[in-house]
């Protein structure tokens, strides 16, 4: 088992990591894509204290709940990443 992939709700505070599948239907699928979230692109992690998570995509932030985080399938690319 690679310990470097995992749901995005998994993550850490200063991770970057890169989207590997969206496990969801499609109705969450193209709500992500609307958002620029899907398979290849590069996340930051900002928050992930037990409520929403806060994510960068590029120069956008966005707040995603748990459930739709666990249905995102991330690749640890390395961690501690600034994210003013």
């Amino acid at each position: 088992m690679d310990y470097n992939i995992m749901p995005l709700s998994d993550a850490s505070i200063g991770d970057r990591v890169k989207v590997i599948e969206i496990d969801g239907g499609r109705k969450v699928t193209n709500r992500l894509m609307e958002l620029g979230i899907i398979e290849g692109v590069l996340l930051d992690v900002v928050n992930c204290g037990g409520g929403p998570l806060i994510i960068t995509v590029g120069n956008s932030r966005f707040a995603l709940g748990q459930g739709i985080a666990k249905k995102i399938i991330v690749e640890k690319i390395r961690k501690n990443v600034s994210v003013n």
